[in-house]
């Protein structure tokens, strides 16, 4: 992996963050993903004219499953947040999302990690996770209890969702032939509409119209800056990968975002911070390094 590269997804990873922590903030969390994502979409529509390019029919396909499992991201993050605090479920979604997408890059994309690039992504960052998990020395078993929960069991449903649309993401901007550098901001945009699109009516069903425009009314700016983030975060990641990234270190790299969504979590929303989150954040660190330095 380059220099240039590394550089991408780190700031992805930090700009990715600020929209969860607006999510989190939010009480109707279903109405906030909606208007955030609308917001994304009206604040890139120059994409189309300055873009556009003929798509195959491959490339549309792949494209609206991708929107369909982000749809499923949003929905799960979105319940995870009801019950779990931004510091635990951000780094278990986020955090898993590279050990099932080393599982789905190798078997469909037939990248071929080396071996510092899986002790990286499963060693490392599967330990960090386990510890930011959890509470104290000697409770080892309530990182798997704590799946029992429903906070949990979605953030890791939002996990397999990111690696399942990440997967799809790195095969359908390389079947556009010939393509310029405005093609992965395309692809994501495109995305981001068919995900909005297929919340809509599972939005309307469960808020009802009245509460969008109070949701509109009560955090019109953070809806907003999370639309503009979302969308910039993953394009960025798109175009490393379109560089010629694997789609499981990039998925890796961004990760480091865990530590910081367990930052914000604590030093921002001023939840219960410990020692063994700190200690697993910096293994997690650790495992960016040695893909950063080895894959």
């Amino acid at each position: 992996m380059s220099l240039f590269s590394l550089l991408l997804i780190l700031g992805s990873a930090v700009i990715h963050v600020v929209a969860h922590v607006a999510l989190k903030r939010t009480q109707n969390r279903a109405a906030f993903v909606w208007w955030m994502l609308l917001w994304g979409c009206v604040l890139f529509s120059p994409v189309l004219l300055l873009g556009w390019q003929p798509i195959p029919p491959l490339a549309w396909a792949v494209l609206v499953a991708s929107a369909i499992f982000e749809a499923l991201y949003f929905l799960s993050i979105a319940k995870a947040y009801e019950t779990s605090d931004l510091s635990v479920a951000y780094p278990l979604a986020r955090g898993t999302a590279p050990v099932f997408l080393l599982l789905w890059s190798t078997a469909f994309l037939k990248e071929r990690p080396t071996i510092e690039g899986v002790l990286g992504i499963v060693g490392l960052i599967a330990s960090g996770l386990y510890l930011i998990n959890l509470p104290h020395l000697g409770a080892w078993r309530e990182p798997l209890r704590a799946l029992r929960a429903q906070g949990p069991r979605f953030a890791l449903a939002a996990g397999l969702f990111i690696s399942l649309y990440t997967v799809l993401d790195r095969y359908g901007i390389g079947l556009a032939q010939g393509s310029s550098y405005w093609w992965p901001l395309l692809y994501t945009y495109l995305a981001l509409w068919f995900t909005w699109l297929f919340l809509t009516p599972w939005t309307l069903a469960a808020v009802g119209w009245k509460n969008l425009k109070e949701e509109l009314r009560s955090s019109r700016a953070a809806s907003f800056i999370a639309g503009a983030t979302t969308l910039a975060a993953y394009a960025v990641v798109l175009y490393a990968m379109n560089a010629g990234t694997p789609a499981s270190y990039a998925g890796a790299v961004r990760e480091i975002s865990v530590v910081l969504g367990a930052a914000a979590g604590v030093f921002l929303l001023k939840e219960k911070g410990t020692v063994m989150r700190i200690v697993g954040g910096t293994l997690v660190a650790g495992g960016v390094a040695v893909i950063a330095l080895f894959g």
